[in-house]
Order: structure tokens, then sequence, then C-alpha cells
């Protein structure tokens, strides 16, 4: 199976080559791999070391590329056309360019890292400032990696199995929900007032007696409204989604995109106050349909833009941003009518499981960012049994 040469005085180096029969092509041709040493001994130590590895289960050929060579061609070789959704692989590349490439760890050679490569880079970041949140996706993304390392060759086993990452209470949370604010009644009767008949007063009116978030506000349709509006059915949202015609050219999209979680799929009724704007709503949108004439594009949506299409988040952002600016009240983001919800629903006796679930929430956990309103709650309700012995 091997042969052994050697080679003197080639542009006056002395070196020593030994060739390994690893098959034969279609054609019936062997197939050689050459390996190169300084002497007979250092060649064969290297062919011998090849041979191990191949035995192993390992690629030595693949183990030789760095971790950003590796990953890159992963990513666009297999999860680009893999299937995933395009918010999914836009998540992945976004990863991948701000962890691995240009970082310590990506010019490590794949076949060589091991867990405390990965732990310190972990820690590194950590320390910098990034989340537990955004390292926790990291470890997500470079498991998958190496889990396919491990299928295709490069590593004999995945680094990242086993791996224990710092804990931390915010797993669930969404970004937004990490600092919770919220409006007081006159803050919101302030900005709705000044808002007249126009959209972003209907989504407004609809986020503070739903709940429901923004991107799931804009993703709704007119048959989403059941039971002659009582019901609205919560169950996609909308995004702004990074398109990748190639490598180098991108663009944004606003792409409708199912929940993250099973939870988030809800049907949630609709109080009494918000049926009437429905009705101003479903007026205005008639009013943009008969300006407009032949060129609407009508989509069904309940909240369309004014041709009829999805509305980007950042638009309606901007346009709330002008909203409280006019009514005098004090910037926060659109999240905190969400918040607003939450916290009326508790201040009115409402119990954390059926706030959870109209939130969306996976778990009860991430409902109790709401501690300061539930401490304040049980200090209330405690105060029932002072007359319990009178």
């Amino acid at each position: 199976m091997t042969k052994a040469k050697t080679n003197t005085n080639i542009r006056d180096y002395e070196y020593f080559r030994v060739v390994l029969t690893i098959g034969k092509d279609a054609k019936g041709n062997l197939i050689q791999k050459q390996f190169y040493g300084t002497s007979k001994t250092d060649a064969e130590n290297k062919r011998t070391e090849y041979i191990k590895n191949v035995s192993a289960g390992l690629n030595p050929d693949l183990a030789a590329q760095s971790l950003t060579m590796a990953m890159h061609t992963w990513l666009w070789n297999v999860e680009k056309r893999n299937g995933n959704k395009s918010s999914s692989f836009e998540r992945y590349e976004g990863i991948y360019r701000n962890f691995v490439a240009n970082s310590d760890l990506g010019i490590l050679v794949v076949s060589e890292i091991r867990k405390i490569a990965i732990q310190k880079h972990y820690n590194k970041l950590l320390d910098e400032g990034k989340s537990y949140s955004q390292v926790k996706n990291f470890n997500k993304l470079l498991n998958k990696f190496f889990n396919y390392a491990e299928q295709d060759g490069y590593v004999i086993k995945n680094p990242c199995r086993g791996m224990r990452l710092p804990k931390n209470d915010e797993e669930d949370l969404d970004a937004d929900d990490k600092v919770v604010e919220t409006f007081s009644r006159e803050e919101l009767k302030k900005t709705t007032d000044s808002l007249g008949h126009e959209k972003i007063r209907y989504i407004v009116m609809f986020a503070i007696f739903t709940g429901a978030r923004l991107g799931e506000i804009l993703a709704l349709k007119q048959t989403d409204l059941l039971n002659e509006n009582s019901v609205v059915k919560i169950n996609k949202s909308v995004r702004n989604v990074k398109i990748y015609d190639t490598e180098e050219k991108s663009h944004y999209e606003v792409k409708v995109t199912k929940p993250k979680t099973k939870y988030s799929n809800r049907e949630n009724p609709i109080p009494e106050v918000l049926k009437p704007e429905l009705k101003k709503l479903s007026k205005l949108i008639t009013e943009e349909k008969l300006k407009l004439g032949p060129a609407y594009n009508d989509n069904g949506l309940l909240f369309p833009s004014v041709i009829g299409t999805y509305m980007d988040q950042q638009n309606v952002a901007k346009l709330w941003k002008k909203a409280l600016a006019k009514s005098g009240v004090n910037y926060k983001k659109f999240h905190a009518l969400r918040h607003t919800f939450a916290t009326n629903l508790f201040e009115n006796g409402v119990d954390i499981v059926t706030v959870s679930r109209l939130l969306g929430h996976s778990t009860i956990k991430t409902t109790e960012i709401y501690t300061h309103v539930l401490s304040e709650m049980k200090d209330k309700e405690v105060e029932c049994l002072n007359d319990l012995l009178i």
C-alpha cells in the first residue's frame, strides 16, 4: 500500500518523500497522497499520523482548516442551501461574523480546538460586555457546526458537547423584556388623545388592550379577528429580514415568520373598549382604498400601509416617537405598551398564569419580570389577614 522515495539536491535542499496509495479513481487509476519531511523518518511519521487519524474517523485534510474558514464554508454551502428560514440564516451569519471571524478562536485549527479554548473565548466575550443570551446563542451555533464537523470527519469529537455555560435568569426574555418600562394612565390618555384619526392610534390602542408585540400586530389579517371581533388569533409576526443575494450583496425585506415558540400561538379576548376603535380603523382603510383606487394592493391586513402592504416596524417606531413628542410624553419604546398591559392586569387581580398565557410567554418564569408588581400585590393580599381574629 505504501511506497517510499528519497529525493536529494532539489534546489540545493534535501528532503524526503513517502507516498501512500489511498484508493482508485473512477477510471481505476491509483489515488496517492504524498508526505514530505526533513528525514525519511520524519516523512514516514507524517504518513503514519495521517493513517492513524483516518482510522480514528478524522479527515485530516478538512481538519487542517481554521475555524473561520471551515465555518464559513459550512454556513454558505450547507446551512444556506439547507432550507433554513432567511431569518435563521441571517442570525447564524451575524453570530459567525461577530464572534468567530477575526477572533482568537477563529484562527485555531478545527481539529485542535478543545473545550478550554472555547470556554476562554466565552469568558472573554462576557468580560467585554456581551450578554449571557448572546453567548448562549453563539454556543448553540458552534455546537451545530461541530456536530456537522464530527459527522463529516473534521473532528473526532464535538468539543461543545457537555459544555457548561454560566447560568442566567433571563434566558427566555425578549430583548425588550429585560427592562420593564410602563406608562401611567395619564400618559396613555395624553398620547392617544393627540393622535386623532391616524393609523398609529389604532396600532397603539391594539397594543394597550391586547398586549401583543408590534411584529405580531403588523402581521394580523382581518380574518384573525374571530367571533365578531371578540377574539384575536395571534400566530405570526413580521420583521425586516436580511436577504443575501450573494456573500457580498444583500438587501432587507419585510417577511412574515412563525413565532419562536408554540406558546406565542394564542387567542386573546378583545375588550369592548377596543371594538369601536376597530370600526374606525376599518373606515380609515376604506378611505385609503378609495383614494388609491386600482393601485391599492389589498392583502386583507388588519393594519396595512397606505398602499395595502405590510407596514415596516422601523417606520412604525418613527411614528410612535413622533406621537410621544407631539403629546409631550417622555419617550419609551413601543414595547412599553406590552409591559403596561401586563402590569395593569396584575394590578386588577389577574393571576400570573393567565397573564403569562395572554403574553405568549413560554414559562411563568418569564412573566416574573414583573416582580415589583407581584410584590406589591402580595403585600396588599396579606393585609387582609389583619382582621382574621377580630
